[in-house]
Formats: structure tokens, sequence, C-alpha cells
């Protein structure tokens, strides 16, 4: 399976995702670049318009320029620029020596959208709210709702995860959602049942997609947790 690069996990990870303005995404990042490389806590706050550190390695700004617009800038011991961000009306372009990405942040809340651009492809992600148009058409529980979502392609096809919770219980769902991939031949990889819940991995036919994920009790809704990945092999 083709994975996204370091560089462009590690966007994914340093971004707040969901909820946050064109700011607090540039501090979400600053704080845990420099927290990664000093091994401690970092809590920046950018009310004052700058911050900045130096390091034997090297030095990490962040300023605002006339618009009130987050721009973050990395040197190394050298200075040459290894890092770079830009954040206007909720798109951050950043630059890095491993490579680019672009961040677009629509929506406030359950219905926030973030999009991210790489080289190596275009993930979206959203908090709440329904599934993409094009979601896999797979068994689903009713009244399903939707905690987060996922969509993704690196090229060789378009991957899905699904975050939810629905009422009813997860055993039934189980058994729903695994006869109807083992009649459209899918092949059981494992499946692991305890008292409180499940997982599961199947291949398709041609070992080319896989359907895996996990259900299990809800105690703070009575009902079932579901986690879904769908995608390439």
């Amino acid at each position: 399976m083709k994975r996204m690069t370091g560089s462009a996990l590690a966007i994914v990870a340093l971004v707040g995702l969901a909820g946050c303005s064109s700011e607090n995404i540039a501090e979400s990042i600053a704080e845990r670049a420099i927290e990664a490389e000093g091994g401690g806590d970092v809590d920046l706050d950018l009310s004052d318009g700058e911050f900045s550190v130096q390091t034997e390695d090297g030095s990490f700004e962040i300023t605002t320029d006339e618009d009130g617009n987050v721009v973050m800038q990395a040197e190394d011991a050298d200075g040459n620029q290894v890092f770079s961000a830009d954040s206007e009306d909720g798109v951050t372009q950043i630059e890095t020596e491993d490579g680019d990405a672009t961040i677009t942040q629509t929506g406030e809340g359950d219905d926030a959208e973030v999009v991210i651009e790489t080289e190596d492809g275009t993930a979206t992600y959203s908090q709440g709210g329904d599934l993409p148009d094009d979601f896999p058409e797979i068994p689903l529980p009713d009244d399903l709702a939707v905690l987060m979502s996922q969509q993704s392609d690196a090229g060789d096809g378009v991957s899905n995860v699904l975050v939810a919770s629905a009422p009813g219980d997860w055993e039934s769902y189980l058994d729903e959602l695994t006869s109807f991939l083992e009649d459209n031949g899918y092949t059981q990889q494992s499946l692991t049942t305890t008292p409180d819940g499940a997982f599961f991995q199947y291949v398709d036919a041609s070992e080319s997609m896989f359907v895996s994920g996990g259900v299990a009790d809800d105690p703070s809704s009575g009902g079932m947790s579901l986690n879904l990945a769908i995608g390439p092999n």
C-alpha cells in the first residue's frame, strides 16, 4: 500500500484540523514543531504579532504582515530556509525542504472541512456532517452520526476513513457488514472479538482493496461506536 511521505504526514499531524482560525492553525504548527525538536511543551501567544526562537541548530520566527496574516519561517544553522508558511483567508501555504503543501479550511464546527494538497495527493478532513458523495457503498447503521471522515487520493486509489456512532448493537451490524463483504467476494484476513467489541480486516478477490475497522459498545450513547478504513491494498 502506498503511503504519504513523512513530510506530508507531518503536515497533517501538525495542523489542528477543523475549528481553527488561520492564526490558530499557525500556532498549532509552530508549537508542535518546536516541541518535537526540544522535547518540551510550548505555548505560543501571537497576540503581539511576533515570536522567534534561536538555537545552535537554526532559528524559527513568526510574524504578522500589515494585513494581519500569519507568516512563519525557519532557517538552519547555515541560514538556509527549511520551512515557511503563510496563512490568509483560511488558506495556509507551506514550503519545506521535503515538499510543499496547501491547506484550505472552510466552515466552522460540525461544518468545518480541511483540504490538504501535497505532491503525493489530496486529503479531505471533515468533522461531523455528511459522508462524501462517493463513499463506498457498504452497509452502514441507521441514524449514523459522523464524528470524523477523511478522504484521500495518493495516486493509487481513493482511501476513506470514518469515525462514527449509531444506535443499536455492534454484533448485529458486524454480522450485516461481514455477510455483505463475503457475498461480494471479500475474504476475511483477521477477526478479533471481545465482549465489548470487534476488530476486522477483509480484502477483495483481487487483493487490491481492503476494508478494516472496529465496532464496540459506546457507553456514552448507549449504542455503538464505529471505525472504518477502506482503500487500496
